[in-house]
């Protein structure tokens, strides 16, 4: 037994997979953008409004003046393959991509539940094609209702495709099926049914097409009936193909493919976009395309790939980690949203490509006295936002740096993968016991200023003995000094190189000072 999925006009609802909206309207896709370019495909409403395959754009908006032209998207169609295949691959690991929006379904070995009709069932109907014995134990004519193929059908229409699919026992004849589905097509007598169909069917070349119309040749069961030998006599090898095509019994093997595990979406934009309202509105849609798609395959996603492709030819990147991989579209979003309104370019943006990055969706059992962060997405998106107005290195925990520069830390978001409350508070104890154990019992403690205070020092005899500052002001007293530290000789930029001193104000409280730079700061006071 065999299912093909079929997506008719694949071209044009790979474009409209992103603007549902326009699925109603009348619409044309072309092959290119230029004047004299054909249209290929186009949707029901365009073709009630008297516009046919094959008209210019000219053309086909001097029949139709609201139709909407819309050029053909190679990445567009690429993304919709591959969801097409990722689909048929959760319900059969054996699928072959047949054609461009056809995939073929090897059902050898899987349960096919189809029950009796149910008269109040509306939606995704299965058709039984005309039969003279009635199969599949007992079900006679009407409708069936197969439970595995809506549940194909309803996958890809979360995705904005409409699919139709044939069941039959051999690949020709299942794929014969998905082309005369509404939606749902089961092939019981193969012979009868094919024979009933026009033979456009079997794709004939226009050369041979004209003599069979001439010979009055309307159908394949009128064109089988001439007869093998005598036909290929005289129309030759191109009449044998077409018996092949219109064989019932002949089971070719499948190609078999296993799809591909990226999920992309992309979108070249036909007006450069300079501001971020529509820019938001392409990556609302693409966010739930993506969060639709792992989701059908049991999925999350873990981590976005942003790119965007400017006027001036450069490319803008940026990875997002996911605190806590989800398929809700809405935190997806609100992370990049909030990115976003902190990026400038210095161009327009042409083009735009989103991937995901897709994790396993694995729960995790905590101990009777732990508990996890209600919603750490949530927490990291109010990092962010805070990132966006204290600048992105003031915000997060502060981690102390390799270095033995005084004072040297980043700060660090902090990270919840595993970790829970109890155990977050279990370290931060663990950590300040350790510090009072290694502390000295006697000595003086600094507190830092952040940022430190610029001072003017007088220097006498190499010793200072006048501050003027907004923290200290007045004579030095006593000077302990000077303490002498550099680093990162090695690296330009990074390169520091201090004199420290101690000194102790006339109202007897002691500061840090040091000179950096041929400059002068107060750094902190003795507690």
């Amino acid at each position: 037994m065999f299912a093909v999925i079929s997506i008719p006009n694949f071209a044009l609802q790979a474009v409209l997979r992103h603007e549902p909206e326009l699925v109603s309207r009348p619409v044309a896709l072309i092959d290119g953008s230029e004047k004299q370019a054909v249209i290929l495909q186009i949707t029901e409403t365009a073709r009630r409004s008297g516009v046919c395959e094959g008209l210019t754009a000219p053309q086909a908006m001097a029949r139709c003046g609201d139709i909407v032209i819309k050029p053909r998207s190679l990445a567009q169609e690429q993304a919709a393959s591959e969801i097409l295949q990722q689909c048929a691959y959760n319900f059969s690991p054996r699928i072959e991509a047949t054609a461009d929006g056809v995939c073929t379904l090897d059902l050898q070995g899987l349960p096919l539940d189809l029950p009796s009709p149910d008269p109040s069932q509306e939606g995704n109907s299965v058709q039984r094609a005309p039969v003279s014995v009635p199969l599949l134990g007992g079900v006679k004519g009407g409708l069936v209702v197969s439970n595995w193929a809506k549940q194909i059908i309803n996958s890809l229409a979360q995705v904005n495709l409409a699919a139709q699919i044939g069941i039959a026992q051999t690949p020709i004849v299942a794929f014969y099926g998905a082309r005369c589905a509404a939606p749902i097509l089961f092939v019981d007598n193969a012979e009868e049914f094919v024979a009933s169909l026009p033979v456009e069917i079997l794709e004939p070349s226009p050369e041979v097409l004209g003599i069979l119309r001439r010979w009055g040749i309307r159908t394949v069961g009128a064109f089988v009936a001439l007869g093998k030998d005598r036909v290929v006599e005289r129309l030759g090898l191109d009449a044998l193909t077409l018996f092949n095509r219109a064989s019932v019994t002949e089971i070719r093997p499948l190609k078999l493919v296993t799809p591909p595990e990226t999920f992309s979406e992309s979108m070249d934009f036909s007006a450069e976009i300079e501001t971020l309202e529509p820019l938001l509105f392409v990556l609302n849609r693409f966010v739930g395309q993506l969060a639709a798609r792992l989701d059908l395959l049991g999925l999350v996603v873990a981590g976005l790939d942003l790119r965007l492709k400017l006027a001036s030819g450069k490319v803008y990147e940026r990875l997002f980690e996911v605190p806590a991989p989800t398929s809700r579209a809405e935190t997806l979003f609100r992370m990049l949203q909030t990115h976003l309104e902190n990026v400038r370019t210095d161009s327009p943006i042409v083009s735009l490509q989103l991937a995901a990055r897709p994790s396993d969706s694995r729960a995790h059992q905590f101990g009777l006295f732990e508990a996890r962060l209600r919603n750490p997405n949530q927490f990291h998106h109010t990092l962010a936002r805070l990132s966006a107005l204290c600048g992105s290195g003031n915000v997060g925990t502060p981690v102390v740096e390799d270095s033995f520069r005084p004072d040297a830390f980043r700060m660090e978001a902090p990270r919840f993968e595993l970790a829970t409350v109890a155990a977050v508070y279990d370290r931060r104890l663990d950590s300040e016991n350790a510090a009072v154990a290694d502390a000295p019992l006697q000595g003086l403690r600094l507190r830092r200023f952040r940022p430190p205070f610029h001072a003017d020092v007088e220097i006498e005899n190499g010793s200072p003995v006048f501050i003027a500052s907004l923290k200290l002001n007045g004579l030095v007293e006593k000077a302990a000094g000077p303490w002498h530290s550099s680093g990162h000789w090695w690296e330009r930029d990074k390169l520091w190189n201090r004199d420290a001193w101690d000194v102790q104000a006339r109202d007897g409280v002691l500061y840090r000072i040091y000179c950096e730079q041929e400059d002068w700061f107060v750094e902190g006071v003795y507690d």
